[in-house]
């Protein structure tokens, strides 16, 4: 199945070259991986070009979901036995309760109705399993505004927590919901591999939806930019600020 809509292709034209841009996503799913405990049959949702779970023995099947197209075809060169599926975190297409542990490394920023998303969540889990999330989430991207970028307004932890305890279906709970909040800082050499490292993990989309027809910058409007940048230079580079809420949930 190909889900045929704008964000699907831009994240489908980034997998080619997403992973020279993906440092946020290596930091985060390091630290969401410390802390996982994945068994089972696993569901990696929005997968991207793929995750290395070989640390963990007790993973017997990895269903691998992603709405672009383009990033599961870069999944299946690389991880040849995972489950390949083009589906949407809100309508899944699996049958209810056919996966022990769920992980999802910096996708679900994207999804429209995470309830919904949740929703689907704690039907495909069986009792017991566990859902490990990172999730971009409000206040990041403070240079961005600094910089007179426009930024999209990401869910603050009580958003993401409330998603969560909405999307319960009747007679079923989450047993618990952890969520702890990090900020994570990722440095550039100039300001323009600062801005493609959105763009070059298929993000771009979201920082341009709601202003399809925004102007492209003259070339002194840019220069004013790049120095306004540099003088946010550290000895690291130029820092671009993320808060990360990471998630740790189980059925009931």
């Amino acid at each position: 199945m190909t889900l045929d809509n704008p964000l699907a292709n831009k994240f489908s034209t980034a997998a080619s070259q997403y992973k020279q841009h993906d440092v946020l996503q290596r930091l985060s799913a390091q630290k969401l991986l410390q802390q996982a405990n994945l068994t089972g049959t696993l569901l990696d949702v929005g997968a991207g070009p793929g995750t290395d779970f070989g640390a963990f023995n007790a993973i017997n099947q990895v269903v691998a979901v992603d709405i672009a197209h383009g990033m599961l075809t870069e999944l299946t060169q690389q991880f040849t036995d995972y489950l390949p599926l083009c589906s949407d975190a809100q309508a899944l297409g699996l049958q209810t309760a056919s996966v022990d542990s769920i992980y999802s490394n910096l996708a679900l920023q994207w999804c429209p109705k995470l309830p919904q998303a949740f929703c689907e969540f704690q039907r495909v889990l069986r009792p017991n399993g566990e859902c490990h999330l990172s999730i971009v989430a409000d206040g990041s991207l403070a240079e961005l505004t600094t910089l007179g970028f426009h930024v999209n307004q990401f869910n603050s932890v009580s958003a993401l927590k409330q998603a969560f305890m909405s999307s319960q279906i009747q007679g079923d709970t989450w047993q618990s919901i952890d969520i702890r909040l990090e900020s994570i800082q990722v440095y550039f050499d100039d300001l323009r591999s600062l801005l493609y490292s959105i763009k070059g993990v298929g993000a771009s989309f979201a920082q341009h939806q709601h202003n399809p027809n925004r102007p492209v910058l003259k070339k002194q409007q840019w220069q004013q930019r790049v120095e306004l940048a540099n003088t946010l230079r550290t000895d690291k580079g130029i820092p671009l600020t993320y808060q990360i809420a990471f998630i740790r949930a189980k059925r009931g």
